[in-house]
């Protein structure tokens, strides 16, 4: 499992722009995807890749819970049968 997400600043002709990447998955693989939000200088493109980064991070944190529950309820019912 890939887990992770960022911005980055990718200049064209001396304006700068904001991307949010993130992993997801497609296809049965694990993909990085990158996604336009707008201008550095803009405090809504900003504001939006900071809310962004916090919904992937709950929704991971809470896959990632799902997933450790049941492969401990896994691991307790080995050597019961």
């Amino acid at each position: 499992m890939q887990v992770g997400c960022g911005v980055y600043v990718h200049p064209v002709r001396e304006r700068r722009y904001l991307y949010f990447w993130h992993y997801e998955s497609r296809g049965g693989s694990r993909v990085q995807v990158k996604e336009y939000v707008g201008p550095v200088d803009s405090a809504r493109a900003r504001g939006e890749a900071a809310h962004r980064c916090e919904a992937y991070y709950a929704k991971v944190a809470d896959d990632l819970e799902k997933l450790r529950t049941s492969s401990l309820a896994e691991i307790r019912t080995l050597g019961t049968t």
